[in-house]
C-alpha cells in the first residue's frame, strides 16, 4: 500500500474512536455488571467471613490477571504495527509464536505458586491451602487468552473482543452461582474462574480462525521482549496499586470489617472499570498512527473527555445517593460501606485517569511511564502498613495514592507537549 494511502487509512480508523469506545464501554459495562453480580451473589450466598476469604483470593487472582494484560498490551502493539504495515502474515506469526510461550509460562507459574501455597495462605490467614490452588489453576490460560484478545484489539475487531470479555464475566457469574448452590461454597466461587477461562479461550480461537488458516510469514519481532518487560512493569504496578489494598485489608482488618471493605471495593471500582473501554479502543489507534508518523494527541484529549464523563458521572452518583446504592444492592448486610463509597470511588476516578495516560504512552513505546507508579506502590504499601487500624485509614491511603498516581504521570504529558514542535510524532 502506498504510504500516503496508509496514512489516510490509519487516520480514518482513528476517527472511529467514538464508535469503538462506545462498543468497548458497553461491553465493559456489561462485563462490570456481571463481575459486580458475581460479587453480590457471593456476598449473599456466603457468610461475611467466607466472602472475605473469597474476595481476598479473587483480588489476588485479579492482580495476576491484570499482570497478564502486559502480554495483551504488547501483542496489541505489535499487531497494530503489522496491521499498519499491511502484513497479515506477520500478525499470524506473532499470534502463534506468543500462544505457545504463554501457555508454557502459565503452566510453570501455576506449579510455582502451588508450591508457595503454604506461605501465601499463612499470610492471608486462610487455613485451607486448596482455596488457593483452585484459582491458581486459571494461570494455565490466564496469559494465553490475553494473547488472543491482544490480536483482536490490534486488528481493531472490537465486537468479538468486547463480546468475549463480557462472556467471560457472564460465565464466571453463572457457574459460580450454580456451584455454590450445589453446596461447594467457597470452592464453587473459585472453580468458576478456570472454567470460564477455558470456554472463552475456545471462543476467541474461533474469532481468529482466519489467522489459523492464513500464512505464517516469519517476521522480525525485535523489541517484543524488551517492550513486554517494561509493559509488564507498568501493568504490574497499576495492578498492585488498585488491588493490594484489599489483600492488606484482609491481613489487618477483622472478618466483619473485611466484609464491609469488600463491598466498598466492589462498588468503588466501577468508577475505574466503567471507562476502561475508552483506553482499550484508543490504544491500537494511537499505536498505529504513531507507527506511520501521524500525530496522536488529539485522540488522547478525546479519550480523556470520555473518561471524565463516564468515571466522573459514576463518582457523582456515589456522592449524591450512597445510602440508596448500598441499601438497594446489599440491604443492611454491610452497614459500614456507605460512608466510604464516594471517597473510594474518587480514588478509583484518579486511577482511571492514570490508566488512560499510561496506556497512551505505552502505545507510543514510552514504557518508562511505569517508573513513577513504582514509587506510588512503595508509598501505598508503607502507608497501609502504618495506618490500618480501621476502614477509614485504609480508604484515606487509597485516595491519597490515587491522586498521587495521576499527578505522577502528568509530567510525561507536559514533556510530550514541550516536544510537539519537533519532528517526532505526538
Amino acid at each position: 500500500m502506498h504510504p500516503r494511502l496508509s496514512l489516510i487509512k490509519q487516520r480514518a480508523k482513528a476517527d472511529d474512536l467514538t464508535r469503538h469506545s462506545t462498543i468497548m464501554v458497553a461491553f465493559g459495562l456489561a462485563a462490570g455488571a456481571f463481575n459486580y453480580l458475581y460479587q453480590l451473589a457471593m456476598g449473599m450466598l456466603l457468610t461475611p467471613a467466607q466472602y472475605g476469604i473469597l474476595f481476598s483470593l479473587t483480588s489476588l487472582l485479579t492482580i495476576t490477571m491484570i499482570m497478564s494484560q502486559a502480554f495483551q498490551t504488547s501483542i496489541t502493539k505489535f499487531t497494530a504495527k503489522f496491521n499498519a504495515q499491511n502484513n497479515p502474515g506477520g500478525v499470524s506469526y506473532l499470534w502463534k509464536f506468543s500462544l505457545r510461550r504463554t501457555i508454557l509460562l502459565g503452566s510453570v507459574l501455576f506449579l510455582i505458586l502451588t508450591g508457595l501455597t503454604p506461605l501465601i495462605s499463612g499470610f492471608l490467614n486462610i487455613d485451607n491451602g486448596w482455596y488457593l490452588v483452585v484459582p491458581f489453576s486459571s494461570l494455565i490460560l490466564a496469559f494465553a487468552l490475553p494473547v488472543n484478545w491482544g490480536v483482536l484489539q490490534g486488528l481493531q475487531r472490537f465486537l468479538p473482543l468486547g463480546f468475549s470479555a463480557a462472556l467471560w464475566a457472564l460465565l464466571k457469574l453463572f457457574l459460580a452461582i450454580l456451584l455454590v448452590y450445589l453446596g461447594l461454597e467457597i470452592y464453587g466461587g473459585l472453580i468458576a474462574f478456570p472454567l470460564a477461562y477455558f470456554i472463552v479461550f475456545l471462543v476467541t480461537l474461533l474469532s481468529l480462525k482466519d489467522l489459523a488458516r492464513g500464512g505464517n510469514q516469519k517476521s522480525e519481532l525485535g523489541g517484543l521482549f524488551s517492550y513486554t518487560g517494561l509493559t509488564f512493569l507498568a501493568i504490574f504496578s497499576f495492578a498492585v496499586l488498585t488491588n493490594i489494598d484489599v489483600i492488606l485489608a484482609k491481613h489487618y482488618l477483622s472478618p466483619e470489617s473485611m466484609g464491609n471493605y469488600s463491598a466498598i471495593s466492589v462498588l468503588g471500582r466501577i468508577v475505574l472499570y466503567a471507562p476502561a473501554g475508552v483506553a482499550v479502543a484508543m490504544f491500537p489507534k494511537t499505536s498505529g498512527l504513531f507507527e506511520v508518523g501521524v500525530k496522536t494527541r488529539f485522540l488522547l484529549r478525546k479519550a480523556a473527555i470520555y473518561t471524565l464523563l463516564i468515571g466522573g458521572g459514576v463518582a457523582i452518583v456515589y456522592l449524591l445517593c450512597p445510602h440508596f446504592i448500598v441499601g438497594s444492592l446489599f440491604g443492611d448486610k454491610y452497614p459500614l460501606a456507605t460512608p466510604f463509597l464516594f471517597k473510594y470511588g474518587l480514588a478509583m476516578f484518579f486511577f482511571a485517569l492514570s490508566f488512560l495516560v499510561v496506556n497512551y504512552f505505552l502505545s507510543l513505546n514510552q514504557a518508562k511511564i511505569a517508573y513513577p507508579l513504582l514509587v506510588v506502590i512503595i508509598l501505598e504499601l508503607g502507608l497501609i502498613s502504618l495506618f490500618h487500624s480501621s476502614i477509614t485509614q485504609i480508604v484515606n491511603v487509597v485516595l491519597l495514592c490515587g491522586i498521587i498516581s495521576f499527578v505522577s504521570v502528568i509530567p510525561f504529558y507536559l514533556n510530550l507537549v514541550s516536544r510537539s514542535a519537533k519532528s517526532l510524532p505526538c
